[in-house]
């Protein structure tokens, strides 16, 4: 009995020690402190500045984002205007119609209470045109709210596919994630760059079917997300700017979809990922592709939030 309990112990210590070792080609660029940053549940990776990172908090937040390096410094801190945080989750950054964009997700539901969630679309502010300030506000482009077919749904996982211009959406409270989708299309068909009101998008998401469950390893078990229930549960997607890869975020690993051509993406996520296991990391929820798709960025809830940085193209890197 003893002798039992006491392997058990030494096979969870040793987990547990697995988990805190860092992956080869992962390394920590940085480390965010800055206290209004302090519930990181986003990051895209600017397409102006390949050093300049986006950020934005969960719910209870208000309405605005913050720029950082690739260090964990932050540079600026961008309101915006017209719009609430109900429960911001995701951010994604894409060039669409010859500019650069940021798309704000509102689709937290914990309690799946929602009745409809909004995207909020603005131009990605041009920080070396700031002249030294360290605090603007924009309005967004356009805002688009949406519903479910079937009803409401927690979601932490939005990315954009520029090559089909379809906005992707992957559950997280569901017994196996489902992926949706939305069209990327700006109001009345006529030119996003065209700021000088903001309108609404109506649209109810796509359902494209359930993906396979996540792989879990032997961590997950020693986790406390498996007592509470959310091992392999999505918590941050990002699409690579070819189009070519996924990445696909959980509290204890990274998995990394990729495929010669475009395909569709539930065919892709059926398929046997890259496994990159997370060192020691609080509450991992937010990941993006570097401008390049060569590397990802990865940060988490709770300060200090170590910023990792995992080389995609490492040999050994990824389990």
């Amino acid at each position: 009995m003893f002798k039992r309990s006491y392997l058990f112990l030494y096979l969870i210590l040793a987990i547990s020690t697995s988990a805190c070792a860092m992956p080869t080609g992962m390394t920590q660029a940085g480390s965010i402190t800055a206290p209004s940053i302090d519930e990181a549940s986003g990051l895209a990776v600017s397409r102006i500045n390949d050093q300049i990172l986006w950020l934005h908090n969960d719910s209870g937040d208000t309405a605005r984002i913050f720029a950082i390096d690739t260090q964990g410094n932050p540079l600026a801190t961008v309101n915006i205007t017209g719009v609430k945080n109900i429960d911001w989750e995701d951010i994604a950054s894409f060039v669409y119609q010859g500019e650069s964009y940021l798309l704000i997700a509102d689709v937290g539901d914990n309690q799946a209470k929602r009745s409809q969630y909004q995207l909020h679309l603005i131009k990605e502010p041009d920080l070396s045109q700031l002249n030294g300030q360290k605090t603007l506000s924009v309005k967004p482009s356009w805002s688009m709210t949406f519903t479910y077919p079937d009803g409401a749904h927690d979601c932490e996982s939005v990315a954009v596919d520029l090559a089909k211009q379809k906005i992707l959406l992957l559950t997280k409270r569901d017994k196996l994630p489902i992926l949706f989708e939305l069209p990327l299309i700006a109001p009345s068909g006529q030119n996003a760059s065209n700021n000088s009101s903001v309108e609404m998008v109506n649209k109810q998401a796509k359902r494209l079917g359930e993906i396979a469950p996540l792989p879990t390893a032997m961590l997950d078990y020693a986790s406390i997300y498996t007592w509470i229930g959310f091992a392999g549960k999505p918590t941050a997607m990002d699409i690579s700017a070819d189009g070519l890869s996924a990445v696909v975020l959980t509290y204890t690993h990274a998995f990394y979809f990729t495929q010669p051509q475009p395909s569709d993406w539930l065919s892709l996520f059926a398929t046997q990922p890259q496994q990159i296991m997370l060192p020691s990391i609080k509450q991992a929820e937010a990941v993006g592709f570097s401008q390049d798709g060569r590397s990802i960025f990865i940060t988490s809830e709770r300060l200090p939030a170590p910023l990792y940085k995992m080389d995609l193209n490492s040999a050994g890197t990824l389990q």
